[in-house]
């Protein structure tokens, strides 16, 4: 199983701008997101993904040190509600 941290989340917190950072674990990205939200999502690439629903970041949340450790090369994955 893979672990993603959610960096950003539109769905559950709304407008709100400060919250904590959530790991979720899953074979690969959208599986991990049906999951934790048990909703259907799309990848959104390029200029699509200024309007994401949820933003992804392969890794770890360390909550004592409020550090993500990323696995593999920084890459932002950009999903949006089907």
């Amino acid at each position: 199983m893979n672990q993603y941290v959610i960096t950003y989340n539109s769905i559950k917190h709304k407008d709100k701008l400060l919250y904590d950072y959530e790991t979720i674990e899953g074979k690969t990205p959208k599986e991990a997101l049906k999951k934790h939200f048990n909703r259907e999502f799309q990848r959104l690439t390029g200029d699509a993904g200024e309007y994401a629903d949820v933003i992804l970041v392969k890794g770890y949340y360390d909550e004592e040190r409020n550090t993500i450790h990323c696995a593999g090369r920084y890459q932002t994955l950009c999903y949006g509600l089907v």
